[in-house]
């Protein structure tokens, strides 16, 4: 009897181990369920962003690509403002990028010597093939752009040259390169942005930007001046003017004005350091001095000094007769040299 009792008991027991073992694997299962399914939920990302302006869900984009390169060799580098000087010689041998030359000095010219003198207003259009190197948009090995806009609204904006305002060519009001830039790329506007990824809504101040390519002719203005003593007849630039077009809704120009003034002797210093470009050699170039002290351009006569103070095309309506005039103009200005000497 006791035999039959206590293996009552063993099978019990046994079965209660059994019981135990099968619901703590049960418990320990689920948990594991729950974890992985918890961990699933976490780094399962969220599909939208609520705007906290406007309530409404925002699906954010997916991280944005690298950026194409725009260069040869395929090196994205970030774009800056700051001039990038070359690491390397660029070309055969070193140049000297002191940049210490000087401007030619002028003669001096007497009052009792100055016999004869005209003041005439000239235009230099960029798109003559003689004035291509106006248009030479490269940077040098230093990193400075050698662009002439480029080249004055540098000078200006780090007050090396005063810029004067063009309401009158005498250089009367000083401008502020503030006012310059204003004109050039329109005033700072403050505009509202949200940002697509977070939904937050701010205000940014934005400008447009200016192309320099836009400046198609300057205005120069220059009196020539014959020197008794000398004998000579000789200008002498006093003011330089980048002209921008009025366009009108047709597309059609309306009118070109002066953007500013800069007087030339100011300048001189700063052109004699900036070489112009020669198509023909580049080992001979010079610099934007010598281009205009010795006359390596193109320009025409839209106005002389006269009781009126008009311009050419104030009484002169047709163009190819104001190029005439104006032709007429330089040719005065020449055989009055000429009429001065006996033979």
């Amino acid at each position: 009897m006791r035999a039959v009792i206590f293996n009552r008991i063993g099978w019990c027991t046994l079965l209660l181990v059994m019981l135990a073992t099968a619901a703590d694997a049960q418990r320990r299962g689920g948990t594991t369920r729950r974890r992985t399914a918890t961990t699933g939920t976490a780094t399962t990302p969220d599909a939208s962003v609520v705007n906290p302006a406007t309530g409404n869900a925002v699906t954010p984009p997916p991280a944005p690509a690298a950026p194409a390169s725009q260069r040869p060799d395929g090196i994205t580098a970030p774009v800056v403002d700051t001039p990038r000087k070359s690491l390397r010689v660029d070309g055969v041998v070193e140049r000297n990028l002191a940049r210490e030359r000087t401007p030619i000095a002028y003669d001096y010219i007497r009052e009792d010597d100055r016999f004869w003198e005209k003041r005439v207003w000239q235009v230099i259009d960029i798109r003559e093939k003689i004035n291509l190197p106006f248009q030479y948009n490269v940077e040098d090995e230093s990193g400075v752009n050698q662009l002439f806009i480029n080249i004055l609204l540098e000078a200006i904006k780090n007050k090396e040259v005063e810029a004067f305002s063009p309401i009158d060519d005498r250089f009367t009001t000083v401008m502020p390169y503030s006012e310059i830039q204003n004109k050039l790329s329109g005033e700072e506007r403050t505009v509202r942005s949200i940002d697509p990824v977070t939904g937050e809504e701010k205000m940014v101040t934005t400008r447009d930007d200016f192309d320099p390519r836009t400046i198609k002719q300057y205005k120069i203005k220059e009196v020539w001046v014959f020197d008794k003593e000398a004998s000579a007849l000789k200008v002498r630039i006093l003011g330089i003017a980048p002209m921008v077009s009025r366009i009108n809704e047709d597309g059609s120009i309306r009118a070109s004005i002066p953007l500013f003034w800069v007087y030339y002797p100011d300048c001189r210093g700063i052109l004699a350091k900036h070489d112009v470009y020669n198509q023909n050699n580049d080992a001979a170039t010079i610099s934007w001095e010598d281009l205009f002290e010795m006359r390596f351009f193109g320009s025409y006569i839209v106005k002389e000094n006269n009781t009126y103070n008009r311009e050419i095309k104030d009484y002169i309506k047709d163009g190819v007769m104001r190029l005439l005039e104006g032709q007429a103009i330089k040719d005065r200005i020449f055989n009055k040299e000429q009429d001065l000497w006996q033979y």
